[in-house]
C-alpha cells in the first residue's frame, strides 16, 4: 500500500505512521512537510521518527520505518502537486496536518491552513484518482454542544475557537467529497497509560508549564528548594466539568493505526477513550505533583492576584475546555474495536504520573529528589 500523507512530525501522524511501518515494513508512505527555519523536510522527518522510535521503546526499528519514508517539501496549503505526482498512483491519502493553535486567530491564519490545507487534500485526491480518504478532525467539531454526540453527527451551533471552526468547516468538506472517507476525531491528547510520557507535549501542558514556573519562582524568592512542599493558595476562575476527555497517546495510536484497516464507508470515530476526568481530579493531581497546597478552580475569584491574573492571561484559552459538558458517544469505536479497547481507565493516580512525567521531562526542578 502506498499511502500519501501530510502531517507526519506530529503526535497523530508520527505515532500511526511508525506503528504502521512496523507491522506492515512493505507499506510506502509519501510525506508532504515543509521545511523549517534551520532544517530540510527531510531532517525534520528523520527527527520527529527517531524520536517516536525511541519514545516506543524501537530505537533500532529508525532505518527500517525511514527506508518506508518519502519526503517531498512542501506547505499543505499550496501542495506541491507536480512533485508528488512522481509517486503516483496512491492508494489512500491520510491528511493529518493541522495548525493547533487553540487561543486567538485575529488574522485568520490557524483557520486558512486547516480549511485550505484540507481543500489541497481533496484536491490531490481529485487529481491522483485516490480512491480512499482518511482524515484527522477532532473531538471539538463538537463545540459548545451539551450532552451526548454521536460519532456520525455534528450538532454545533458555535465554537471557542478559530481552531474548532476550522475544523468543523473542514470535516463538513470531507464529509461532502463523494470519495470513500474514515473522519477520526481525538480529544485533548495526553501522556500513555502505562508512565504518562508524551513526546511532544501540547495544549493542557500549557497549564502545567505555568503552575511550574508560578511554584519554582515562589519558592526561590522564599529561598528554598523549588521542589519542596510550599504553602502555596492558586485560584483559577472557570466553571468546573467532569466530562473532560483526555486520550492517551498510546490508545490514539492503537486505535487510529486498527481502524485505518477496516472498511472505508463513511464512519467517524471519537478518539477520546470513554473515561472522562473531572475538574477536581486535576487540581488534586497537580497540588500533590507539585507539592502545593490549594489548586483550585472556582465560579468567582474575588480579588485575584497578580500571579493569578498572569495565569488566567496565558492559559485563559484552555480552560473552555475544562468547562465542556460533552458527551463523546462511542457507538462505531465499540462496535469496530470491540468494548475491550475502551477497558481503561483515568484516574488521579494516572494523572499525578502523567503530570510527574511532564515536569521531569520540562522542568525537572520542581519535581526533583530533595
Amino acid at each position: 500500500m502506498k499511502i500519501l500523507l501530510t502531517g507526519i512530525t506530529g503526535l497523530v501522524g508520527a505515532s500511526v505512521v511508525t506503528e504502521m511501518l512496523r507491522k506492515h515494513p512493505d507499506f510506502k508512505i509519501v510525506a508532504v512537510i515543509r521545511a523549517g527555519r534551520t532544517q530540510t523536510a527531510q531532517q525534520r522527518v528523520e527527527d520527529a521518527i527517531r524520536d517516536q522510535c525511541e519514545f516506543d521503546g524501537t530505537p533500532e526499528a529508525f532505518d527500517a520505518i525511514m527506508s518506508g519514508i518519502s519526503v517531498i517539501a512542501g506547505d499543505v496549503t499550496q501542495l506541491p502537486f507536480d512533485e508528488i505526482a512522481k509517486y503516483a498512483p496512491f492508494d489512500a491519502m491520510f491528511h493529518c496536518a493541522a495548525d493547533v493553535n487553540l487561543g486567538k486567530d485575529p488574522e485568520g491564519k490557524t483557520y486558512a491552513t486547516n480549511l485550505n490545507g484540507t481543500k489541497q487534500a481533496l484536491e490531490a485526491v481529485k487529481r491522483f484518482n485516490i480512491p480512499l480518504l482518511h482524515y484527522v478532525s477532532t473531538a471539538y467539531v463538537a463545540g459548545t454542544s451539551v450532552g451526548r454526540v454521536m460519532e456520525d453527527d455534528m450538532p454545533a451551533k458555535g465554537f471557542i475557537n478559530s481552531y474548532e471552526r476550522s475544523k468543523f468547516d473542514a470535516e463538513k468538506l470531507v464529509r461532502e467529497c463523494g470519495v470513500p472517507h474514515t473522519i477520526y476525531r481525538p480529544s485533548i491528547i495526553v501522556g500513555r497509560l502505562t508512565d504518562g510520557k508524551l513526546r511532544k507535549p501540547l495544549a493542557f501542558y500549557r497549564i502545567l508549564e505555568f503552575l511550574g514556573r508560578v511554584k519554582k519562582n515562589r519558592c526561590l524568592k522564599a529561598g528554598i528548594n523549588p521542589a519542596a512542599h510550599l504553602p502555596m493558595t492558586i485560584r483559577l476562575q472557570s466553571p468546573t466539568s467532569d466530562k473532560i476527555y483526555f486520550v492517551p497517546i498510546d490508545y490514539v495510536q492503537k486505535a487510529i493505526s486498527t481502524l485505518f484497516f477496516k472498511p472505508v464507508c463513511g464512519k467517524t470515530y471519537h478518539i477520546t477513550g470513554d473515561s472522562p476526568v473531572s475538574t477536581q481530579m486535576i487540581s488534586e493531581a497537580v497540588s500533590s505533583t507539585l507539592k502545593a497546597d490549594n489548586l483550585c478552580v472556582m465560579d468567582k475569584v474575588e480579588d485575584p492576584t497578580p500571579d493569578e491574573l498572569l495565569i488566567t492571561k496565558m492559559i485563559g484559552d484552555l480552560m473552555p475546555y475544562f468547562t465542556t459538558q460533552i458527551i463523546f458517544d462511542q457507538t462505531n469505536v465499540r462496535a469496530d474495536l470491540g468494548d475491550e479497547a475502551l477497558d481503561w481507565k483515568l484516574d488521579v493516580d494516572f494523572l499525578k504520573m502523567m503530570n510527574y512525567a511532564y515536569y521531569k521531562q520540562e522542568n525537572p526542578d520542581v519535581v526533583a529528589d530533595i
